[in-house]
């Protein structure tokens, strides 16, 4: 069986950020958004699929779409279980959206002991005419973080070219930690 066939993936960021948003367009449930905010409860776990250059097949994908609420913080442990990658959503117009990102960045990928090319950066802006990057927090851009992929309501679809690369990417970090832990075992470590 080919572990790097099935991947987990974890969206989280600040409260009514658009992770589910764009969770809906990567899983293809929805072109466009809804115009009604519904807060998530939780956690959804939807499945989509990635078109990856270098997997003979298309990657399966199980994105796990987090509530930014951190009353259900009992939950994360599983949620993080397993999880290869994480996708932090959150819109840079937002005030403090910006210092929240940075606690969800420690939250998930820095206590789960991920790569920085394990984790995809989603600026998601609601004005199409401010669709200018914003410059990555500080703490994010010390520890290596790639560029944020920036996408408007218009545009949300542009995300799953992003994610297409991310899921690449982390298809190969997983393939190649792998291919580490079995050297390890062969040199007796």
């Amino acid at each position: 069986g080919d572990a790097s066939a099935r991947q987990k993936i974890v969206v989280v960021g600040p409260c009514e950020a658009g992770k589910s948003a764009v969770s809906n367009v990567l899983a293809e449930t929805a072109e466009a958004p809804s115009e009604n905010y519904r807060p998530t409860v939780g956690v959804r776990i939807l499945e989509c699929e990635a078109e990856v250059r270098s997997a003979t097949q298309r990657v399966t994908v199980d994105l796990w779409d987090v509530s930014g609420n951190t009353k259900f913080q009992k939950a994360w442990p599983a949620i993080k279980k397993d999880a290869v990658g994480v996708v932090l959503v959150y819109n840079p117009e937002q005030q403090n959206h910006e210092q929240e990102i940075e606690q969800w960045f420690q939250r998930f990928p820095l206590a789960m002991g991920l790569s920085a090319n394990q984790v995809l950066v989603v600026q998601s802006l609601h004005r199409a005419e401010r669709s200018k990057r914003a410059p990555l927090p500080a703490r994010l851009a010390t520890a290596g973080i790639g560029q944020p992929c920036t996408v408007t309501a218009e545009d949300l679809v542009s995300v799953r070219t992003y994610f297409g690369q991310f899921i690449e990417t982390v298809r190969q970090s997983v393939l190649d930690k792998q291919r580490q832990e079995e050297e390890d075992v062969m040199k007796g470590g």
